[in-house]
């Protein structure tokens, strides 16, 4: 198992710890009995008892549980906890005992992103001058970035004897020489190093970038009125980074999780259209690996891209990846459908609007059935992620 699978579990795990500690604090802060706090499903593996609450860690990482005093229909309340069992809490203290969990999603989802662009930073859109991926094959042949042995975090200062400054004096310089020998200035680890290239002719298209390669620019076809000959290296550059500061991080962040909300219920729309739309069939019943967009990514395939995202230096994709993973399943939960978080809202918004109190054991076999729609989307998805993997989406 990768270290980035490792750190994709754990991750998760946070998540889990989180929002069941979302749901715990407020239970205490409004004098709910909650007697049990577990990471996991299934027997106890470890646990300790410290007042009237055992904590513990149960065998399948699956998820996790806060047991308040009377939540369950059928649990016999003994006298001395029915006012501090759930059913006799006011409306609203159970409303945002409800609420707690998953709002933590978003709160972890900001809190992350807050660091991360405070610390790493996002792309501005801009290419940097520090080398990527040297392309190791092109068109079948080694490229001059090979032979000279450029490599991946090199920083390119120099062009010809020409300063390069950013992107653009970079890619202007390169294209200046085409079919000659220059020399690149590097900085790496460090130190700066200068490099023999001999660089290829290429005719670059104003959209599509290079067409056509040869060793030198007579070996070219003639180039149309938005073609250019000019010079190839053959590599890609890092996006250009930026950080922001704390007031600037906080506004960055806020609008990053807006936007991961509005992709989270789009997803969701996608999910279930998939499901009851046929596609998810056609995508079980179909070979070879599939895009990300053929048929749901559970969470093997999205451990799997988080390891090779973290083995490939790919941070900001690992990062992507948990907190949209965050956010998605905190606005699942908010689903009203019994037994999620958002079905028990749902119930608390009947009463309030009817007066009527409901009999929560008469929705037990709607939450059979939405638990079992579950399960069989959790096998399906399970089979795809192991049968049909998913191609890397960057």
């Amino acid at each position: 198992m990768s270290f980035g699978i490792i750190l994709f579990i754990v991750a998760i795990l946070v998540v889990v710890m989180v929002h069941e500690a979302g749901h715990f604090l407020v239970a205490k802060l409004f004098g709910f009995k909650a007697t049990k706090f577990f990471v996991g499903f299934g027997p106890k593996v470890w646990s300790v008892q410290k007042g009237e609450t055992e904590y513990g860690i149960a065998a399948i990482p699956a998820g996790g549980f806060v047991k308040i005093v009377g939540m369950n229909p059928y649990e016999e309340v003994a006298p001395e906890d029915v006012p501090r069992s759930y059913p006799n809490k006011p409306r609203w203290q159970r409303a945002l005992l409800l609420v707690a969990g998953s709002a933590t999603h978003w709160v972890l989802a900001f809190v992350v992103l807050l660091v991360t662009t405070m610390t790493i930073g996002f792309p501005t859109g801009e290419a940097s001058t520090e080398v990527a991926v040297v392309q190791t094959r092109v068109e079948g042949s080694a490229p001059p970035s090979v032979e000279a042995g450029l490599e991946p975090g090199d920083r390119i200062v120099g062009v010809a004897g020409q300063a390069t400054p950013d992107w653009d004096s970079v890619t202007t310089a390169i294209r200046a020489h085409p079919g000659e020998t220059i020399t690149l200035e590097v900085e790496r680890d460090g130190e700066r190093v200068e490099l023999q290239a001999d660089l290829w002719a290429a005719v670059f298209d104003a959209e599509r970038g290079p067409v056509e390669f040869a060793e030198s620019p007579e070996e070219l076809r003639e180039p149309s009125t938005t073609e250019e000959v000019g010079g190839f290296l053959g590599f890609t550059p890092s996006p250009e980074m930026e950080t922001q500061g704390l007031v600037g991080g906080i506004v960055d962040s806020g609008k990053r999780v807006g936007e991961l909300t509005v992709l989270s219920v789009r997803g969701i729309g996608q999910v279930f259209g998939m499901v009851f739309g046929g596609e998810l069939w056609d995508a079980l019943t179909g070979d070879g690996a599939r895009d990300v967009d053929e048929g749901p990514l559970g969470l093997v395939g999205a451990s799997r891209i988080a390891g090779e995202s973290v083995q490939r230096g790919e941070i900001l994709n690992f990062i992507g990846l948990i907190v949209g993973f965050t956010v998605f399943v905190g606005l699942m939960n908010l689903l009203p459908l019994p037994p999620l978080d958002g079905g028990h809202l749902a119930v608390l918004a009947y009463e309030k609007v009817t007066g009527r109190v409901v009999d929560i054991r008469k929705l037990i076999p709607i939450a059979a059935a939405v638990i079992s729609f579950f399960i069989v989307l959790f096998i399906a998805v399970l089979y795809l992620d192991l049968a049909r993997p998913v191609r890397m989406p960057f």
